[in-house]
């Protein structure tokens, strides 16, 4: 169930699809709704709900450190929460839900653009796919991907390529375990959910260091 001052605003994706937006209730961000955290709230207590199925009244936060934090120190509306008693996940821990989960659903995604033929690894393979008519929305190098390899995907493409957080090897565990230097993919609904994901994971990973 969502309250009134949460209802449900849609734009047109890309693709001409409706995508429902949120805000979120510590920063006042607008964003699609799978762009944000959900939280539920049951018999008194207010978790997480990654899957966004969860049945409840729901509110929305960003993934950034201040909103995650942030909804910790909130004051809930009695219409979204009565007589709250707790969360179903400790402050402590909070960081640590979402960067498994992302994680997670990060290698999902690779999975499902792999059998989808939206991601195409390899340079050779990217260059021939290029030259064959296929267009491609995104490009990614693993950290100590060469110099050479960079530049000659990069005009074969005619994208500039993102330089990953994941060495050839750890790449490559992604995939089928060798190792992967370079990958691009196609624009697609699924893709877009990948580097969503992949973002989030590393953002994560990042605020660890």
């Amino acid at each position: 169930m969502t309250t009134k001052q949460h209802a449900e605003p849609e734009k047109v994706s890309k693709g001409g699809h409706a995508t429902k937006e949120r805000t979120c209730i510590i920063c006042g961000k607008t964003a699609p709704k799978g762009e944000l955290l959900r939280w539920i709230a049951s018999n008194g207590t207010v978790s997480p709900d990654w899957t966004q199925k969860l049945g409840g009244r729901s509110v929305y936060t960003c993934f950034s450190s201040r909103c995650l934090s942030g909804i910790y120190s909130k004051r809930f509306n009695p219409a979204f929460c009565d007589n709250f008693a707790g969360f179903g996940i400790d402050k402590s821990q909070i960081f640590d839900f979402v960067k498994e989960n992302a994680q997670r659903s990060r290698d999902w995604y690779f999975n499902i653009c792999l059998k989808s033929g939206v991601l195409v690894k390899g340079q050779n393979l990217i260059a021939e796919s290029a030259r064959a008519g296929t267009v491609f929305s995104r490009l990614f190098f693993a950290e100590d991907a060469a110099e050479n390899t960079v530049s000659f995907t990069e005009r074969a493409l005619g994208l500039t390529g993102i330089r990953l957080d994941l060495k050839k090897e750890e790449l490559g565990g992604l995939f089928d375990g060798r190792e992967v230097s370079v990958f691009a993919l196609k624009p697609s609904e699924q893709s877009e959910k990948l580097v969503f994901y992949m973002y989030l994971s590393g953002f994560f990973t990042h605020q660890e260091k």
